[in-house]
């Protein structure tokens, strides 16, 4: 049974809430990172404080510990994970990489994707700031896949992560857009999305560590429940919300005038293999997290509005709605 877990990364949102939630079932917990964002832990939880990218510095930190569980929560590059897995090639149980959903290089799509439906290869166009990111990410699953397959690994992918905790306020977002009028531009392609609540998320990474029927696999991780943009908002925004407030145009023309939302909603997942391994893990409606979750942003982003970066995107997404909605009374543009 594990005993002592390593996260890398742990500062932020569910890496954090991994590390607390293991603490609290009396683990011992180390978290790694540069200390650039958390430095006040339950001081039951070991902080690491070391740039993993200082290989030096990691091999000390090795040397000094042997973990039963490494959680890898921020490689985003092979050579990230292969610098770690070389480290612990003989020291750990159980390895388990944090990928996501952005390697299969899909904006939609029309059917649930399977595991092995990502090649690595771009067949359409891709959200531009990510391409880089999700490349990466998928170089780094398939150097783990072909070097390390002796070794006890799992590979995760995440969809965008919601709850409670969350750096990035992507429901205070849109909350603002809602409330200063709207409209909101969103991908025409996307007719439906999968998402996953970061309690739940937590969930089943307690329930992967160390499960020998997650060794050597790799998993979608997702809410299975598809959810489209009209429940999504109805459920989180209530009467704030009506469909008029949202504009559909072509995921090309809204990169091409410099907007995008600050996540994306990604294809649809097919998660009927971690249903399987994983049985017995639910998942909590959007009606139970969303409204607790929007509360909670408000709160951590009362300026949101009057930020920077929230003028600049709104006032670029204005001008992409009237140019391309000049001509025209349908919102379907």
């Amino acid at each position: 049974m594990a005993e002592k877990i390593l996260i890398l990364g742990g500062a932020r949102f569910h890496g954090l809430q991994i590390a607390l939630s293991l603490c609290n079932k009396g683990k011992n917990v180390y978290v790694l990172n540069r200390g650039n964002y958390n430095s006040n832990y339950d001081p039951k939880i070991h902080h690491l404080i070391t740039d993993r990218n200082n290989q030096k510095s990691l091999e000390n930190v090795f040397k000094n510990h042997t973990f039963d569980v490494v959680i890898d929560n921020n490689a985003y590059n092979p050579y990230q994970v292969k610098t770690v897995m070389e480290l612990i090639r003989n020291k750990c149980k159980h390895y388990i990489f944090t990928s996501t959903f952005a390697v299969y290089f899909k904006v939609s799509s029309n059917h649930k994707l399977l595991e092995k439906e990502a090649t690595g290869i771009p067949g359409e166009s891709y959200y531009p700031w990510i391409s880089k990111y999700a490349m990466d990410k998928f170089a780094a699953e398939r150097m783990l896949v072909q070097e390390y397959n002796g070794l006890n690994y799992t590979i995760l992918r995440l969809p965008t992560v919601f709850g409670e905790g969350d750096f990035l306020g992507k429901l205070a977002y849109l909350y603002y857009r809602l409330k200063d009028g709207g409209p909101i531009t969103l991908e025409k392609e996307v007719k439906s999305f999968n998402i996953v609540y970061v309690q739940d998320l937590v969930n089943i990474y307690n329930a992967v560590i160390e499960n020998e029927v997650c060794f050597g696999r790799i998993l979608n991780i997702a809410d299975p429940k598809m959810y489209d943009y009209d429940e999504f908002f109805y459920s989180i925004y209530g009467d704030l919300y009506t469909p008029n407030k949202i504009v559909l145009i072509q995921a090309e023309r809204m990169w091409e005038a410099g907007y995008w939302l600050p996540f994306h909603w990604g294809p649809v997942l097919d998660t009927s293999l971690s249903e399987e391994l994983l049985n017995g893990v639910v998942f909590t409606p959007l009606a139970n997290w969303g409204r607790k979750t929007l509360k909670y942003e408000l709160e951590k982003f009362k300026d949101m509005n009057v930020n920077s970066e929230f003028i600049k995107r709104r006032n670029i997404e204005s001008k992409l709605i009237e140019k391309l909605t000049v001509k025209r009374e349908n919102k379907d543009v």
